[in-house]
């Protein structure tokens, strides 16, 4: 399912999906210059920006969080929950929109989050 987010979204370089932890479970890397490390970092330092925003959303009334999009200097990082607290997290390189890449998240999350 990753390869496949990673095909269609436009300008993807990489995606990773994670535990509740932040480590790594499954990933796939399309831009030769990233590495499988490379990803994982990305993965892991989402889980401390995610896991903040969660806490902090749910202690003041705004429920859970369902969607995160970083700017970086690698591009930009999209981040959508899934269900048990794993989430999936798509690094879009600089430049192009990443409204279309992040449509593509939102349906490969859902394919994802049935197949748990």
């Amino acid at each position: 399912m990753l390869s496949s987010l990673v095909e269609r979204a436009p300008g993807s370089r990489g995606a990773v999906f994670c535990d509740s932890e932040g480590e790594f479970v499954e990933l796939v890397v399309r831009d030769p210059i990233l590495s499988h490390y490379d990803m994982r970092v990305f993965g892991a330092q989402m889980a401390a920006a995610w896991l903040n925003l969660e806490t902090h959303a749910t202690e003041n009334g705004a429920g859970s969080i369902v969607e995160l999009r970083l700017g970086c200097a690698g591009g930009t990082l999209l981040c959508r929950a899934l269900r048990d607290g794993y989430y999936v997290v798509l690094l879009v390189a600089p430049g192009p929109p990443s409204a279309l890449a992040a449509f593509e998240l939102q349906n490969a999350a859902a394919d994802i989050a049935a197949a748990l």
